[in-house]
């Protein structure tokens, strides 16, 4: 009976957002256009069926380098789905690539150089590889698209992850290896090829990957894969790819499904979630904190619990906020304190209708956007993009950035003249407000020494200002129109 009430709910849901968001709904009062929410604001949706159907499954995110475009990649039952979400209240559904072969419940992508890597437990898929350039050249969307490579060391496999700093993809619960890491070098992104693998634990279900610059002297500069094993979390030096040693393997008391996690940026701990202990156990969702100070001897510390009952799923960190989807009680933002515990920061729950230990709800989660958007990807129903207000990007989420330093506002606007300076190079530069919209398009200038820029017509608020030079290097910093400055 419940599976045939889901999709009548899901309709249901569906029709409740597109009969009451008319654009960007902020979060008054707890809710937003009928979602549950606490300083989150709903900014855009896309529907499942409007991106080849069935279940939105995991997602990533890509920017365009050249024009700064975000896109949403999200992984569906029978293909990828690839959606601009450059104004998030409105997003625009570019194209799909279908599957290798065929449909499946799991598939996962991330990027690297410009390019997706996509993988799916579908039999035989292997690895789908698809050139992200070419999503700006589309005239008439939606298109269906054809992968620009395939690789074909395994078939079916759970997850990808990448290490983008070294040019690795890491296959993790693959039909080879044990179910292990299976290293390729992607530096060719359309070539890639099998270096090395780690079988010696068994499967693994997610994975971080990294060249380690924690608070452990001694293994500074080497590339550890932090691995999430069904029942514990491996730490693995993976530096040689051909010999890689594992350094520690810790589990942990109550344990389920060891299922994800991920580093603090200072990597000095790792949050992780546990996929089926609130079923098992009855408590509420928590999120695991383990120290990794020492790489050869974690320590799991104890975890957050929060008052909810769903299952936790996917988290990312960005800066000190933790960004968890949690299926039926949707997005969960939490803040890392200086102890590593964890505090409630904010949420947006994409199931109002539940908050049961199932499976349904949301998948996961991209909060990687130089915008500040984050995009929820949420089975049966689709894509959602929102933000938090408070939250203010202060880099680019590419590699493409010059430090901070080197462009400065003095200070906040006077009298409606914003003046900057350093990076000299800088040929041209645009104007976003806090939800990544243009307020001012790109405009070429002579460089930004010494500049100084009218901003009267902006009218009191937060805005970001991005300067771009010849070679591609962005900066964005962020500036405040505190008062009416036209008049």
């Amino acid at each position: 009976m419940m599976r045939r009430f889901l999709p009548l709910l899901a309709a249901m849901v569906m029709g409740l957002f597109t009969a009451t968001l008319q654009g960007q709904t902020p979060c008054e009062n707890g809710v937003a256009a009928g979602y549950p929410c606490d300083q989150v604001d709903l900014m855009g949706f896309v529907p499942s069926s409007s991106m080849g159907g069935g279940d939105a499954e995991d997602l990533w995110g890509w920017t365009d380098p050249q024009n700064g475009k975000e896109y949403a990649i999200v992984g569906m039952a029978g293909g990828t789905a690839f959606v601009d979400v450059s104004d998030p209240t409105a997003p625009s559904v570019i194209g799909t690539l279908p599957s290798h072969t065929g449909s499946s419940l799991w598939r996962d992508v991330k990027v690297y150089a410009n390019h997706a890597f996509i993988v799916s437990e579908a039999s035989g898929h292997g690895l789908q590889v698809f050139d992200l350039t070419q999503l700006g050249s589309v005239s008439n969307p939606p298109v269906t698209f054809t992968e620009d490579a395939h690789y074909a060391g395994f078939g079916n496999c759970h997850n990808i992850a990448i290490n983008e700093a070294t040019a690795r993809a890491y296959a993790v619960g693959s039909n080879t290896f044990s179910g292990g890491l299976h290293i390729l070098d992607i530096s060719t992104p359309t070539a890639p090829t099998l270096i090395g693998s780690f079988a010696e634990d068994g499967y693994t279900h997610d994975a971080q990957i990294v060249v380690y610059n924690g608070p452990d002297a001694q293994h500074v500069g080497k590339e550890m894969a932090f691995a999430f094993n069904e029942n514990s979390v491996a730490v693995i030096d993976v530096t040689n790819a051909g010999d890689p040693v594992m350094l520690s393997n810790t589990g942990y008391s109550g344990s389920a499904y060891t299922h994800q996690g991920w580093l603090s940026e200072d990597q000095s701990f790792v949050y992780f979630n546990d996929e089926l202990d609130e079923q098992e156990f009855g408590h509420g969702t928590r999120t695991y904190i383990a120290n990794v100070s020492d790489l050869d001897n974690p320590v799991v510390m104890g975890y957050y619990q929060s008052e909810n009952t769903s299952v936790d799923h996917n988290l990312y960190i960005r800066g000190d906020k933790v960004f968890a989807s949690n299926y039926m009680s949707g997005l969960r933002v939490m803040t890392i304190l200086p102890d590593g515990q964890l505090e409630p920061h904010a949420h947006f729950d994409v199931r109002p209708d539940s908050d049961t230990a199932t499976f349904y709800g949301t998948w996961s989660n991209y909060p990687y956007f130089p915008s500040g958007n984050i995009a929820i990807s949420c089975r049966l129903a689709g894509l959602f993009m929102v933000r938090d207000p408070q939250f203010v990007p202060t880099q680019l989420a590419d590699d493409k950035v010059v430090p901070a330093e080197e462009l400065t506002v003095h200070p906040n606007p006077s009298r409606g003249i914003l003046k900057l300076s350093g990076m000299a190079a800088a040929r041209r530069y645009r104007v976003l407000n806090l939800v990544g919209q243009e307020v001012r398009s790109w405009q070429s200038v002579p460089g930004l020494e010494g500049l100084h820029l009218d901003v009267s017509d902006l009218g009191p608020g937060i805005f970001l200002l991005q300067a771009q030079s010849d070679s591609g290097t962005v900066q964005t910093v962020r500036f405040v129109v505190d008062a009416d400055l036209s008049a």
